[in-house]
């Protein structure tokens, strides 16, 4: 076999398909009752078959493997009783492992999203700033042009009321000496 997901297999008695998801390591027929012995190990949660020894399952991440708490000795993850001593194993240790798993796969993402959401909004910050500090380059710009022909126009206008007052004054002088 190799390592591809196998959900049901055939049994070699009498072909039955067997579902794989709902077997341990010692699948058993439904239908003629033989038992077969399975050469690797079937997530219990995605039905992934991973013939040699995985920690967790390459698929879905569920522990593949439970330790016995009164020998130390190493179970599938789908086995209800140590192989080694017949103890029963702790689902609830199982359960603990997977929720783990997945907080930490669900927070992994919400982390992910958060840090996406951050550099788009960073850089839709600083296009923002780059418009703004644009706008701002063109008012000031137009308000020192407005300043530099209003001080053009004053002085034409002070040139005029200085040219006119000449005339003014020389016109005085001119009746005066008359």
């Amino acid at each position: 076999m190799n390592d591809e997901i196998l959900i049901e297999l055939v049994c070699p008695s009498c072909t039955h398909p067997i579902d794989l998801k709902e077997q341990g390591q010692q699948i058993m027929c439904p239908a003629c009752s033989s038992q077969l012995l399975l050469d690797g190990h079937v997530c219990p949660t995605c039905g992934q078959y991973h013939k040699e020894a995985a920690g967790f399952c390459r698929t879905c991440g569920t522990a593949m493997t439970r330790t016995c708490q009164r020998c130390s000795t190493s179970n599938w993850s789908g086995a209800e009783y140590c192989q080694d001593c017949g103890a029963a194993l702790d689902i609830f240790q199982l359960l603990h492992l997977h929720n783990k798993q997945s907080t930490m796969d669900r927070l992994d993402g919400q982390m992910r999203e958060a840090q996406t959401f951050k550099e788009k909004e960073r850089a839709d910050s600083d296009r923002r700033m780059a418009t703004l500090l644009e706008q701002e380059r063109e008012r000031l710009r137009s308000i020192h042009e407005r300043r530099e022909a209003q001080k053009k126009q004053d002085r034409q206008l002070m040139m005029t009321a200085v040219f006119v007052l000449s005339i003014f004054v020389i016109i005085v002088a001119a009746f005066a000496v008359l």
